[in-house]
């Protein structure tokens, strides 16, 4: 129980911190068309959350829960976010990834798996800026970065 306790006190204070972070966007990100040289690079994989990180401190995920995946594949892209599972459009630019709405399922799993439903979800809204490092895709979102390993 102290375990579970632990982890739910790391979500909360993730939770707080992004609460606090004010960020601007950058409205010339490079997310024009589908023909970036890093399509190639990340179509085909699936991806595994390892870290989320906010205000440069990251968590890794517990192990009690299911790490949330993404697999893109001609402009859309599918989407396990820890509890719910779904799909959507996702265009893949030289800096940044396009994310339309994307449709989940709506069932609970528990306190840790739904807020790790809801920090991936963030993370996966609208024009997201990314890079490439080490084998490692990071999405680095107006309030959280998350960070995810090929699978």
């Amino acid at each position: 129980m102290t375990q579970v306790r632990r982890i739910l006190a790391i979500f909360m204070v993730l939770a707080l911190g992004i609460g606090a972070v004010a960020c601007g966007s950058d409205s010339d990100s490079g997310s024009s068309g589908g023909g970036s040289a890093n399509a190639s690079k990340i179509e085909g994989t699936t991806w595994k959350l390892m870290n989320i990180a906010n205000q440069g401190s990251a968590t890794s995920l517990p192990n009690t829960v299911k790490a949330p995946t993404l697999e893109f594949k001609d402009g859309r892209v599918n989407v396990f976010a820890g509890c719910n599972s779904g799909s959507g459009t996702a265009e893949i630019g030289d800096k940044t990834i396009a994310f339309g709405p994307i449709a989940l399922t709506k069932k609970s799993c528990g306190d840790i798996a739904n807020q790790l439903d809801t920090y991936v979800t963030m993370g996966l809204n609208g024009d997201v800026g990314y890079k490439l490092d080490q084998g490692n895709l990071v999405l680095e979102g107006k309030q959280l970065s998350l960070v995810f390993a090929a699978n």
